[in-house]
């Protein structure tokens, strides 16, 4: 009985072998519909007296399989952020031509109306705010009296402190709190109109009246 020796195998059969692995290797640059060739033709064609080392094609088919999950995992990534940001400016669609609550100190005289809010951190003895054009005229002071920490909205008609309307247009407001004798300076925020949305780097963005582009997480409070 005659033993096969690997010496005894034709060369052709070594080259294919090396050619073969050789291009298995680059199968994680291939697409599945390439790699199933390669791997048919590798089991096809392999030496008999020496067949692919298992830990090296588990290998190749773990590589491959990685490769091409994290490509569709990647795709569907994309795809669900897509549309996920439609349904957001979709659905922010309907905040526009509606007051938006920012930070801010100027706000938009309009129709009579001038409205927003001041964030106190404590009670105040007395609240006021002062309105002054763009030019820094002085149209009036809002006293508010005694107020609880917390949000206190306040609204301007447009009259100005000597009876007089204010024509329309953008004014600065400033607030001071005073208790026990010490006055501080509160935050402000104004109502503005919304004018557009729009999406900018993947987050929702306001454009409002007086304000600029603000971002969504900014808007305090949405009123009719």
């Amino acid at each position: 009985m005659m033993t096969a020796s690997i010496s005894s195998v034709p060369e052709s059969f070594r080259t294919l072998e090396s050619t073969q692995q050789k291009e298995i290797k680059r199968t994680s640059t291939l697409g599945q519909e390439d790699f199933l060739k390669l791997l048919m033709t590798q089991l096809q064609n392999q030496d008999p007296m020496k067949p692919m080392d298992n830990g090296e094609f588990m290998g190749q088919m773990a590589q491959f399989s990685t490769v091409q999950g994290i490509t569709e995992m990647g795709e569907s990534v994309d795809n669900l952020v897509g549309i996920y940001q439609g349904q957001q400016l979709s659905n922010n669609a309907s905040m526009i031509g509606k007051q938006a609550l920012v930070d801010g100190n100027w706000a938009q005289l309009k129709g009579g109306k001038l409205g927003g809010a001041i964030d106190l951190t404590m009670a105040a003895n007395d609240l006021r705010i002062d309105i002054k054009s763009e030019s820094g005229e002085v149209m009036t002071s809002l006293g508010l009296g005694s107020k609880m920490a917390g949000s206190q909205e306040f609204a301007w008609d447009g009259i100005k402190h000597d009876g007089t309307v204010a024509p329309e247009g953008s004014y600065y407001l400033s607030a001071s709190a005073v208790r026990d004798g010490v006055t501080t300076v509160p935050p402000m925020q104004v109502y503005g109109t919304v004018n557009s949305i729009q999406l900018k780097g993947g987050e929702v963005t306001l454009n409002v009246s007086g304000q600029g582009n603000v971002s969504f997480d900014s808007v305090k409070r949405i009123s009719q």
